[in-house]
């Protein structure tokens, strides 16, 4: 026997299709979020759309397709898969290269985009009927392991970071070495031939509807459900609970598709559109039910955000509970698509425009909170993150209509590889949950003190002032003042901005100190947060008038030795309007101990500092010769120019006021010691 003929059925022996399509659904939500988050990243810089934009246009690969009659070959199925593999190695690397990581995850994404739809047609044409249940199986593992590595980096995906690539490497060449076996599977001539005859009647409206149901459940799973954070700071959620009942529900899912799927088999259509309207009313009701009415005269403000209920975590847990129904819709979907076995055009056409409808969607996420720096289309989507996730739910709910009863019977699946995947899923959500226990801080108050350090620092959702996502350059600079309280602006979390990470859980847990998230996220603003050594006690948010970017501020208490100081974080809009610094000096006023700080974006020669400095004290001036600068880089800065102020009551005793100027960001920190 030759040596090509022992390694093809070598490969045939050991190929697996579940766990190719789960490193391949994986490796596409780790691109499609590195792709939308390096985008923003360089748009950042400008604070508006600029030509890098233009990379979206990656998004339309199903086009190519439309240049096949009948089917792509397997060499060049395996050609996609293999270029989005490398693309996933490589674009790891680029973190220093913005552009070059928007261009090599943006190429990545390509590739699965054009791999995806011909994996589908290549399966049909075999008629391999339990791919469809592969499928499920697969999007359900691939999800379940970006929760997992999330969680073990503190929601930062610990396979795409530092040395733990090398968890990605390995993935990526199992996946590599597996697509290879698509080229040694044979297929029967006579069979594509009568499978093409067959494709002549298949309804190309029924075609779009069925692809874009499978691109929105993809789009719905990388918006919110690869990383639990995101529900988290919608709601003010318990963090360890939503994963919990996250990571069962796959496990559950996966248990019962693998080994029970009878169970599905009488399971009538109506029910399954049932469970996809309760899904929809219950993510829709979550996310309304966290949101305000904000008032339109400033008249009504500071108005304070209302206490989480009930009725607020019963419609997170009910959500939560029924989310597994998107990987069945996905099953059931594929299924279907099976059956009508559209022509490869019409799959190039369908995912094209399922494509258009995921980069309009992309834009609208981002625009609930940028929207103030977009001309025109912008303030339409200011207060309307739930709008968002309805019209993506409609996405996936509404094709489910066209699943038909003989889509719910499912042909059993014996082989062996389902029984290990099963045992590592089940081994993955037990590591998930001990994961989040191991990274979750016991912060160590500190017993004896006759000073405590301050900070303020706006760290510009984690970039640096090049455009680098920079967590770990940030916490250098707060690592070099040890603070014992600080205050961060710009610490917008768990957006697809930002690759669903969430800067403020990844500081607390890093620093081993307590944390609030000041606004939730459904509310659009660039968020604010107190980090803390000591407990952080009475938390509550209120929010200020504005007629741009959503704006807000944190009053907290915290006790240090026997002193009870008033905390409050703020970030105001651009300018520092002074209808939003009136509206804070309206609450602290009258309070004792009180520390404001925050990037307030107004100058000491403005009305709003003179109005401020009226009632509490500048702690630059007061520190007098305590006062200084540092750079930590060739940086310029110009303390007449300041706008990250740290005021405090009169007779607080403020021993050192330093800026720390450097490139980690597009604001200086700057650190008050104050004596106790």
């Amino acid at each position: 026997m030759s040596t090509t003929q022992s390694l093809k059925n070598y490969l045939n022996h050991y190929y697996s299709d579940l766990l190719l399509i789960s490193i391949i659904f994986l490796f596409f939500l780790e691109l499609i979020s590195d792709f939308v988050e390096a985008i923003y990243a360089i748009c950042l810089l400008t604070l508006s759309l600029n030509e890098n934009v233009l990379s979206v246009l990656f998004l339309f690969s199903p086009v190519l397709l439309l240049f096949f009659q009948k089917s792509f070959s397997d060499r060049l199925l395996v050609i996609a898969g293999e270029l989005m593999i490398v693309c996933r190695v490589l674009e790891a690397l680029l973190v220093e290269v913005p552009q070059g990581k928007m261009l090599v995850s943006g190429i990545g994404v390509a590739s699965f985009l054009v791999f995806f739809p011909a994996f589908l047609q290549r399966k049909y044409q075999q008629n391999e009927e339990e791919s469809s249940i592969t499928l499920g199986l697969g999007l359900a593992f691939a999800l379940s392991l970006s929760i997992f590595f999330r969680t073990l980096g503190s929601t930062v995906d610990i396979s795409t970071s530092n040395w733990f690539q090398m968890i990605g490497w390995v993935l990526a060449a199992v996946a590599g070495i597996l697509m290879f076996g698509l080229i040694t599977q044979k297929q029967e001539d006579a069979m594509i031939d009568s499978t093409n005859r067959e494709q002549s009647s298949t309804s190309t409206w029924r075609t779009i509807g069925l692809c874009l149901g499978l691109t929105s459940i993809l789009m719905m799973i990388y918006y919110s459900f690869t990383s639990p954070t995101v529900f988290s700071r919608w709601t003010e959620g318990n963090y360890f609970f939503i994963l919990l009942v996250i990571t069962l529900m796959i496990t559950i899912f996966f248990v019962i598709l693998a080994f029970k799927h009878e169970l599905l088999n009488n399971i009538k259509p109506w029910i399954i559109w049932l469970w996809n309207v309760l899904f929809l009313i219950s993510l829709v009701l979550t996310i309304m039910v966290n949101q305000l009415p904000f008032p339109l005269s400033e008249d009504n403000y500071p108005i304070y955000a209302p206490t989480t209920t009930i009725l607020h975590q019963f419609l997170l847990i009910l959500m939560l509970i029924l989310f597994p129904i998107i990987l069945l819709d996905f099953t059931l979907l594929s299924r279907e698509l099976f059956d009508i076995k559209p022509t490869i055009r019409q799959l190039s056409g369908s995912f094209s425009l399922s494509s258009l409808f995921f980069l309009i969607m992309i834009f609208t996420h981002v625009f609930t909170t940028v929207y103030d720096y977009i001309d025109i289309v912008g303030p339409f989507f200011r207060d309307m993150f739930w709008f968002v996730y309805l019209i993506v739910g409609l996405g996936v709910t509404l094709p489910v209509l066209l699943i038909k009863q003989m889509s719910l019977k499912f042909k059993p699946i014996s082989r062996f590889e389902v029984k290990i995947l099963t045992i590592i899923l089940i081994f993955i959500t037990i590591g998930t949950l001990l994961a989040v226990n191991f990274t979750t801080p016991i912060p160590t108050t500190p017993e004896t003190t006759t000073s405590m350090r301050v900070m303020t620092y706006n760290i510009q959702q984690g970039y640096s002032e090049n455009g680098i996502k920079n967590f770990d350059g940030q916490l250098n600079v707060i690592r070099e003042v040890d603070p014992d309280i600080i205050g961060l602006q710009e610490c917008d979390s768990s957006r697809i901005a930002g690759g669903n990470t969430d800067v403020v859980r990844y500081f607390a847990n890093t620093l081993k100190m307590y944390s609030y998230y000041g606004p939730k996220t459904v509310t659009g603003t660039f968020g604010i947060a107190l980090l803390s050594k000591y407990p952080i006690e009475n938390t509550k948010t209120f929010f200020m008038y504005s007629k741009g970017e959503q704006t807000a501020t944190i009053e907290a208490q915290i006790k240090v030795q026997d002193t009870l100081f008033n905390v409050y974080v703020t970030h105001l809009g651009n300018g520092g309007p002074i209808v939003q610094q009136e509206a804070i000096i309206k609450v602290v006023k009258d309070k004792s101990n009180v520390i404001l700080l925050g990037d307030f974006n107004f100058e000491p020669n403005e009305p709003q500092y003179d109005f401020t400095t009226e009632i509490f004290n500048d702690s630059w001036l007061v520190a007098g010769a305590g006062a200084s600068v540092s750079y930590l880089d060739e940086t310029e800065f110009d303390v007449n120019e300041r706008i990250d102020h740290v005021f405090v009551s009169e007779g607080t005793n403020v021993i050192v006021c330093n800026y720390i100027v450097s490139r980690e960001s597009d604001h200086p920190a700057l650190w008050v010691e104050i004596g106790v």
